[in-house]
């Protein structure tokens, strides 16, 4: 179940653009998921070690090709190939970047009883640009839809901890696609605030 502290309903910002873009009973259904699903534990966490350690890698100012020595830990056949195709999904998106790290903010966004973890995993400077980078690894396509609660989400979040001229941005990690925000509109809040109290509704109704 997730959970997390004073009895808050703990879930990842990816779980929730989940929520707002399914409709009517897919709504019920993926809250019951969620609510009946283990609590984390890293060693249940599938990226855990790949995202750690493209992180590891860019603070300690390593190169495009010392993201294969990530492999060389993992032992699962399933990670393997997984792990395979993000990293050389990542190693496309990082081309001939000369990339420089920052750490990247979060927050906890808080609606009534709901707690949504807003937590760009990379602080990337290349090209005169600076961005709070969230890493997207599922097989799923993402939507429009999708990109633009989660880069709405992290900008009202995030916007006061970090300078001006950071973008927050999304990054297809295996399709190497990267997706910015361009601009500090957040009218999508009232929908997602409304969803939020929606999500937490079903969560206490089942």
């Amino acid at each position: 179940m997730a959970k997390s502290g004073n009895d808050k309903i703990g879930i990842s910002l990816t779980d929730f653009v989940d929520f707002v873009c399914k409709a009517g009973s897919a709504k019920l259904t993926k809250v019951r998921q969620i609510k009946e699903r283990e609590d984390y534990s890293p060693a249940t966490d599938f990226y855990k070690a790949l995202r750690e350690g493209i992180i590891e890698n860019h603070q300690a100012k390593g190169g495009r090709k010392a993201l294969k020595s990530i492999l060389e830990a993992i032992t699962d056949q399933k990670k393997v190939g997984n792990y395979n195709d993000a990293i050389n999904g990542y190693k496309k998106f990082w081309g001939r970047k000369t990339i420089t790290w920052f750490d990247p903010p979060n927050k906890h966004w808080i609606v009534g009883d709901l707690d949504v973890r807003i937590n760009p995993e990379l602080g990337l400077q290349y090209d005169g640009k600076s961005l709070a980078v969230k890493m997207y690894l599922k097989k799923e396509k993402l939507t429009k839809d999708k990109v633009d609660q989660i880069l709405t989400l992290m900008e009202n979040q995030l916007r006061s901890f970090v300078k001006d001229d950071v973008a927050m941005a999304l990054l297809d990690v295996k399709n190497a696609k990267l997706f910015i925000k361009t601009d500090k509109n957040i009218s999508l809040l009232p929908l997602l605030d409304g969803e939020a109290k929606s999500f937490e509704a079903i969560w206490k109704g089942i």
